[in-house]
């Protein structure tokens, strides 16, 4: 309880007992899942380990990211926990406790506990996220992982470049949960607009220390749409907005009104941002398309889906395009 109290003011009365399959069910549901199985047992490792000399650099950061991992399971412990917590379990069924002197809450104060704990936990993990990124060089078993969160090979890489395009408040977590959104937004449009050749080298180049001047200059026209169209649909499917980043876990994937009404709250905005994001995606998709045609020296090996831009080369056809 002394761990949970650098965390959460609970009072000295608290017992550990009742909290503690809650603090389990946080680290198998939340913490591994993002994190893997590796990190998480290095660091229970060192948890368990004595000690008697001062701690080297790495133990030390070690030591800061068990302290990230505590303040994040502990607030998620209590929020996936909050009504057993408030509850009597015995073998005549589940009963309210109740006191003379001690009342519980008002349901206003208990949805606004819920929430306190729900949002600093979620903010912890994406704390953790930051950290394991930022120390990524020390914590090798992160950096093969599949929530690392630097994407090399991605049209839009990084956490932060993402949030430059469309605001999702520089949420790690909630950049992981658009990579598969990305990756189809790349297959099914940009591939298809830039054709085989051109998008094969246009990745093999973006990887590179030095990448070709025409991919640079190229790449914030494919930035756009990618950002705007993959964040339509991630709003889409979880009727959460972009700010919930706890929409990274599907059980958690839009933020409920209260306890008895299951549906995506403010659905209506949502929807909104959903066509919004959708039809400025689609407009940046024809920014790409005219600067194609404007460079088309440079792209002359392009296959547009569209027939707004289109190049042959006539050499020993039959027919003539101009």
């Amino acid at each position: 309880m002394e761990e949970i109290r650098a965390f959460v003011p609970v009072s000295s009365s608290s017992d550990f007992d009742s909290v503690a399959p809650h603090i389990a069910n946080a680290e198998r549901d939340y913490l591994v899942p993002l994190i893997g199985a590796d990190i998480y047992q290095r660091v229970i490792t060192f948890y368990h380990t004595d000690f008697v000399e001062d701690l080297t650099v790495a133990e030390q950061k070690t030591a800061e990211l068990l302290r990230l991992f505590q303040s994040a399971v502990i607030h998620i412990a209590y929020w996936i926990g909050f009504d057993l917590l408030n509850a009597h379990i015995t073998d005549g069924g589940f009963k309210r406790t109740e006191s003379t002197s001690v009342k519980g809450l008002f349901k206003y104060q208990e949805e606004n506990l819920k929430t306190y704990f729900r949002t600093n936990g979620f903010n912890g993990l994406d704390t953790v996220l930051q950290y394991l990124e930022t120390n990524s060089s020390g914590f090798g078993e992160f950096a093969v992982s599949p929530a690392f969160t630097l994407l090399k090979s991605a049209f839009i890489p990084t956490t932060d470049l993402f949030n430059e395009l469309v605001f999702i408040n520089k949420s790690r977590l909630t950049f992981l949960r658009m990579k598969p959104h990305m990756q189809l937004i790349e297959d099914t449009e940009i591939s298809i607009l830039l054709g085989r050749a051109a998008f094969a080298m246009v990745k093999a180049e973006m990887v590179k220390a030095n990448p070709d001047p025409k991919v640079t200059a190229l790449l914030p026209f494919i930035r756009k749409p990618v950002a705007y169209l993959a964040s339509a649909l991630l709003m889409e499917e979880s009727g959460a907005d972009l700010t919930d980043n706890g929409l990274f876990f599907t059980s958690t994937t839009s933020g409920y009104n209260n306890d008895t009404e299951r549906k995506p709250s403010a659905s209506e905005r949502v929807a909104v941002l959903v066509k919004r994001n959708r039809n400025i995606g689609l407009a940046y998709l024809d920014q790409l398309r005219s600067y194609l045609a404007a460079n088309a020296s440079d792209w002359s090996e392009v296959t547009p889906s569209s027939g707004k831009v289109f190049r042959r080369d006539n050499t020993n056809k039959k027919t003539f395009f101009a």
